[in-house]
C-alpha cells in the first residue's frame, strides 16, 4: 500500500511524538469548555506552522474530541504543484509521526467516479502541507477513523460546485466531518488583514457561501476560498446552515510583529442545529431494544423494555422504524410527534413495523435473521412556505389536506433520485392524494439522525 511520507514535520509541527502530543494537548488545554449545539457535519480550520495557527485550530479541534466519525474528508489548497481540477490521494496511508491514517479507499473512488474533473492523483500531495498539518490534531482528538485528502487547484465557484455535489452523492448518511483547511488573508498590511479577515468572518458566519465565494475572488481573501466554500456547500446539503467562530487571530498579534508579512486565522464549526445527537452507545441501546422487541413479539414473548440509563433516549421524540430484508423494504411505521420516550416509541414502532405495516404480511420467527433494521429519529415538524425552503437530502416531508396526511423520510428522496417536485408529489402519492395536491395542502419538513445495522 501506498503510504504518503511526512513532508513538513519538523518545520510546520514538532518532528517527534512526544513534541507534537504535548504541544497539541496544551493548545487544547488553553480552550475553555463551550458546548456547541446541533451534530457538527464540517470544521474550517488554519494550515500555517503550528505556532502561528495551531491555538486557533484547537478551538476548532476540541469541539469534536472524542466525537467518532467513520472518515474525514480533508479538502486543502495546492501550494506547491499546479494541476487541472480536483486531485485526490486514492488508498494507502498518510503518515506524521504519530503514525499512520488510512485513507478510506472506497469512498476515494466513489468521490472520483462522480466526475471527470475529480482525478485520482498523489503528485500533489506529496509536498503539501494544507493537509498534513491537520492530520497531528485529528490523531490527537480523534481514535479510530480514515481520511479522502483531497488538494484543490482550480478553485472557481463551478469547481466548488462539481466536489461538493460529487461528496454528497458518495457519502450520503455515513457518519463523516468535512474539514476545509485554510488561511486568510496573506500581505504586508496588519490593517488590511483585520479588515479582510472581519469581512471573511462575517460573510462565513452568516453562511453566506456566494458572498464569500465573491470576497475570496475579488480580494484573495483566503489561500484556500474555494475549499471553505466547497465545505459550506456540502455541509449544507445535508442541512447545515450556521457557521459559529470558534477562534480568530493573526500572525502579527501572536508573535507580536504587527509590520511586515501578517497572514489571518480563523477556525469555524459548521452544525445542523436542532437536531438529537446521539452516542454510539445510544444508537446501539435503540438498536437492540428495536430487535428484541421484533423478535419477542413475532415468537409471542411479552416485552420488557428497560428503560435505558441515558437521559437522552428519555427523551419524547418522534421517530421511525425501518425493516428491510435483501435490501427490500420490509416494514417502515413511526410516530411523527414527539408523544412518547424515545427507548419506548422506537419499541413499540419497531413491533408495528414488523407485525401491523399493511403493506406487508406479518414478519415471520425464520426471517428474523434476514432482517436489517434502520432506526430515524425526528426533528420538530416545520410549516414550509416555499418549497425553495425543501433542502433534498436533508428534509423529509409531512403533508396534510383533510383527514388525509403522507410522511416520506429525507433518506428516501436521495436514494431514488428525486427533485422537490417529485419528492412532494411522491409524498401527496403517500397520503392518498392527487399529485399536485401539495399546492394547496399544509407541508410540512423534518430533519432526521438516521442510523442502523449498516454502519
Amino acid at each position: 500500500m501506498k503510504v504518503r511520507e511526512p513532508a513538513v514535520a519538523g518545520q510546520f509541527y514538532p518532528g517527534d511524538p512526544k513534541s507534537i502530543t504535548n504541544m497539541i494537548k496544551g493548545f487544547l488545554k488553553n480552550v475553555p469548555e463551550t458546548k456547541i449545539e446541533g451534530k457538527i457535519r464540517g470544521i474550517i480550520v488554519p494550515h500555517a506552522g503550528y505556532e502561528y495557527s495551531g491555538q486557533t485550530a484547537a478551538y476548532a479541534f476540541k469541539q469534536i474530541a472524542d466525537k467518532e466519525y467513520d472518515t474525514i474528508i480533508i479538502i486543502g489548497p495546492s501550494h506547491q504543484v499546479p494541476f487541472k481540477g480536483i486531485a485526490i490521494y486514492p488508498e494507502g496511508f498518510f503518515k506524521t509521526p504519530l503514525g499512520n491514517v488510512e485513507i478510506n479507499s472506497s469512498l476515494a473512488k466513489e468521490i472520483i467516479s462522480q466526475n471527470k474533473y475529480i482525478n485520482d492523483m498523489i503528485e500533489p500531495h506529496i509536498p503539501e502541507h494544507s493537509l498534513e498539518v491537520e492530520i497531528p490534531f485529528l490523531q490527537t482528538v480523534l481514535k479510530n477513523f480514515k481520511i479522502v485528502p483531497i488538494c484543490m487547484m482550480d478553485q472557481s465557484f463551478e469547481m466548488c460546485e462539481i466536489l461538493a455535489d460529487a461528496i454528497f452523492k458518495s457519502i450520503k448518511d455515513k457518519n463523516i466531518l468535512i474539514l476545509a483547511s485554510s488561511d486568510f488573508y496573506h500581505g504586508s498590511d496588519y490593517n488590511e488583514c483585520d479588515r479582510s479577515l472581519k469581512e471573511s468572518i462575517s460573510l462565513i458566519s452568516n453562511y453566506d457561501i456566494k458572498g464569500f465565494h465573491r470576497a475570496f475572488n475579488e480580494h484573495q481573501s483566503a489561500c484556500g476560498g474555494g475549499c471553505i466554500t466547497t465545505c459550506m456547500l456540502a455541509a449544507q446539503k445535508f442541512g447545515t446552515k450556521k457557521a459559529t467562530l470558534a477562534h480568530s487571530t493573526n500572525s502579527g498579534d501572536v508573535t507580536g510583529m504587527k509590520s511586515g508579512y501578517i497572514v489571518g486565522y480563523a477556525s469555524f464549526i459548521l452544525t445542523n442545529p436542532g437536531r438529537v445527537s446521539l452516542s454510539k452507545e445510544d444508537r446501539n441501546d435503540l438498536l437492540e431494544i428495536a430487535r428484541n422487541s421484533i423478535t419477542n413479539s413475532v415468537i409471542g414473548k411479552p416485552q420488557k423494555t428497560k428503560p435505558p440509563e441515558s437521559q437522552i433516549l428519555m427523551e419524547k421524540r418522534g421517530c421511525f422504524v425501518t425493516i428491510k430484508k435483501k435490501n427490500e423494504l420490509r416494514g417502515c411505521i413511526g410516530y411523527i410527534l414527539p408523544v412518547k420516550p424515545l427507548y419506548q416509541a422506537v419499541s413499540e414502532m419497531a413491533v408495528e413495523a414488523a407485525l401491523h405495516d399493511p403493506r406487508f404480511p406479518p414478519v415471520e420467527v425464520e426471517e428474523i435473521p434476514e432482517l436489517k433494521l434502520e432506526i430515524s429519529i425526528l426533528s420538530p415538524l416545520q410549516l414550509v412556505k416555499s418549497i425553495d425552503e425543501i433542502e433534498i437530502g436533508s428534509d423529509g416531508l409531512y403533508i396534510k389536506k383533510g383527514e388525509s396526511s403522507g410522511l416520506l423520510l429525507p433518506q428516501v428522496a436521495t436514494e431514488q433520485g428525486w427533485g422537490r417536485e417529485e419528492f412532494l408529489e411522491q409524498t401527496c402519492w403517500k397520503a392518498g392524494l392527487q399529485s399536485d395536491a401539495w399546492k394547496d395542502a399544509k407541508v410540512y419538513k423534518f430533519q432526521a439522525e438516521i442510523f442502523g445495522d449498516e454502519e
